[in-house]
């Protein structure tokens, strides 16, 4: 594996902000809102906290082992069947998270604009330009997200002029923590699965690693406020816009009063707010992508016939075809579960009890198993 150089902080910290937002960015306030209430925005910072405990637990791991990803330490820690297991299982998770991308986002997509097209054409125009990015080297996608991320302030205008211009109400974020301790940690269960996207880190590390231990910490941490900071923002905005009873039944509250923005120059601003939406929602189907090539790409290493291309057409076109599989709202439910309980198991579980092996028989780079 080789690992590339000139690689910045900067590229680091997009790259984790761009795989972080995506298709949650639209309901992520509906959700929480259903379990959290008026401390929906609480719920957030909860989540952010939990996560940032998380990505301190898979640089410790990372760190121990600077120039390898998580799919070649495996076999280290582990063993060689073990570690080929495992591997296989994050790149199962990576198509299903992929397949989930598509899904979801298709169905925000022909609701607000699409709407005759069919699922296929739609799920089919996100996939194509994810693996034509997808089967890249880490340089390459790093230098498009960090073009792009400036889309993501201008959707952080949008709601900020339609906080001046909308009639909102601050009063419904009052009485604060009156849902109580548990409820808010229910709620931020909902809001960490669309926080995923820092578990990236277990194979970016190598790719970054000449900035330092410490530098590659400050920006995924970096990149984990940010996305916390813009979630809180949308989710307080949301809150104050829409009364309790409406939010229950506003399903992506963020599009919904972008819509009420009126501007003689735009006639429908809510479909230009989709428009720079769907850019991050690529970037994070391609992201996925990315984890799921490097995967295959160590998996088939041996074969010399297979190259980065076809692992990236070969598994994406996989997740296509899951995607299109649901045909209900409760079947899309019920992948949205299993992706959630495999987050469980390969962003926390995993990596938690490879740092305890490491740390309990002494593993590092360059000791052999």
């Amino acid at each position: 594996m080789k690992k590339q150089i000139k690689l910045t902080s900067i590229q680091l910290t997009f790259f984790i902000i761009q795989t972080q937002i995506g298709v949650g960015i639209l309901g992520l306030p509906f959700n929480v809102f259903l379990v959290s209430k008026n401390d929906a925005w609480i719920s957030v910072l909860i989540a952010g906290g939990i996560v940032q405990v998380i990505i301190t637990i898979l640089w410790l791991l990372a760190r121990r082992f600077p120039s390898k990803s998580i799919f070649e330490y495996s076999k280290l820690l582990a063993g060689n069947v073990i570690g080929v297991v495992i591997n296989i299982g994050y790149l199962i998770y990576g198509v299903l998270v992929t397949s989930l991308i598509m899904m979801f986002a298709t169905a925000i997509i022909k609701t607000w604009a699409l709407v005759l097209t069919p699922e296929w054409v739609v799920m089919l125009m996100l996939l194509l330009p994810g693996i034509y990015l997808g089967k890249e080297k880490v340089m390459e996608i790093s230098n498009v997200y960090v073009v792009v991320s400036g889309l993501i302030f201008l959707l952080i205008i949008v709601s900020i002029v339609v906080l001046f211009i909308y009639p909102v109400d601050w009063r419904y974020l009052f009485p604060i923590g009156a849902t109580g301790g548990v409820t808010m940690l229910k709620g931020a269960k909902e809001a960490y699965f669309s926080m995923l996207g820092f578990e990236l880190l277990l194979i970016l590390y190598p790719y970054f690693k000449n900035n330092g231990d410490w530098a590659v910490l400050k920006s995924v941490s970096s990149a984990n406020l940010f996305v916390t900071l813009v979630y809180t923002f949308l989710t307080i905005s949301s809150v104050v816009t829409f009364s309790p009873e409406e939010l229950k039944i506003v399903p992506q509250p963020v599009l919904y009063y972008v819509k009420s923005l009126y501007l003689q120059v735009i006639e429908r601003v809510d479909l230009l707010f989709a428009s720079l939406w769907i850019v991050n929602v690529i970037t994070s189907l391609t992201s996925y992508l990315f984890l799921i090539t490097e995967n295959c790409s160590l998996l088939f290493k041996r074969v010399k016939k297979i190259k980065r291309v076809h692992c990236t057409v070969f598994w994406g076109f996989s997740a296509y075809i899951i995607a299109l599989l649901p045909e209900k709202p409760e079947e899309m439910d019920i992948l949205n579960t299993w992706v959630l309980n495999f987050s469980y198991v390969f962003v926390l579980a995993i990596p938690i009890l490879f740092l305890g092996i490491s740390l309990i028989f002494k593993k590092k780079e360059g000791e052999s198993a």
